[in-house]
């Protein structure tokens, strides 16, 4: 430290190197040309040569280094994909639909946060430390058959990631019972023969999606006859005899 001493010149040996040197004062200061990257070859740290002249011209030199602390410069990138698959409408209410998950070893690292950028559906909300996503709602296909959100991950320094839009399909269920469209009455003559179909049920099953339909007889029903699953055919397995019995019930 030459500070305290009379007619004391300062100067560094190599200004190139982005540096300057106050000739009296000795303060060092970074210039324009100065660029400070770690990841840059021989980043870790930046070197200069102090110079101390006196008036006599006896010159002494120090060599000065100074440690680059790495910084955290490059934003995380999220690996989960786009979709979230697909979920059964009327799923109870706070499903968890998604887990993000980020990539942020392309430079120093303290971790991530998660959350959804605007314009993300407002029924999904967002585990900052987990990245995991939850639907709030209890999801109705007729109401709304997806819901869309974007999913950011910001690093501890700031940078965030570029936004990775999702979307979640809801799937939909047949929810609707079928309609009987055919009759509530039917008549046949008597001795009209053993096995004879009676009657055929017919079915409607538009209000909702459908894959099809089967039919039965109802608890209660007259036991002499039964029903074809498939057809909706009712079969009298007896000879019916007015005299015996007028009237046979069923339901379909």
């Amino acid at each position: 430290d030459f500070n305290g001493a009379e007619d004391i010149a300062f100067s560094l040996a190599d200004d190139s190197l982005g540096f300057s040197i106050d000739a009296d004062t000795g303060e060092v200061t970074t210039n324009a040309d100065f660029a400070a990257d770690y990841e840059a070859e021989n980043g870790v740290s930046q070197s200069f040569t102090v110079v101390a002249t006196d008036v006599a011209g006896n010159a002494s030199e120090q060599v000065v280094t100074i440690a680059v602390n790495n910084l955290d410069e490059v934003a995380p990138s999220i690996d989960s994909g786009d979709s979230a698959g697909s979920i059964d409408e009327n799923s109870v209410a706070g499903s968890v639909i998604y887990s993000a998950t980020a990539d942020d070893s392309l430079d120093t690292s303290d971790g991530v946060t998660f959350s959804l950028a605007v314009g993300s559906d407002p029924a999904l909300s967002i585990d900052p430390d987990s990245g995991e996503v939850t639907l709030t709602d209890s999801p109705d296909f007729e109401v709304q058959s997806h819901y869309s959100f974007a999913v950011v991950a910001t690093d501890a320094a700031g940078n965030a990631s570029e936004a990775q839009s999702v979307t979640l399909n809801i799937n939909n269920l047949d929810e609707v019972a079928p309609n009987i469209t055919s009759g509530a009455s039917t008549t046949i003559d008597e001795n009209s023969g053993a096995g004879s179909v009676v009657y055929t049920a017919t079915a409607k099953d538009s209000g909702d999606i459908s894959g099809g339909f089967t039919f039965s007889l109802a608890e209660g029903s007259d036991t002499g006859l039964s029903i074809d699953a498939s057809t909706g055919e009712v079969t009298l397995a007896a000879n019916p005899d007015y005299e015996t019995k007028s009237e046979y019930s069923f339901s379909v």
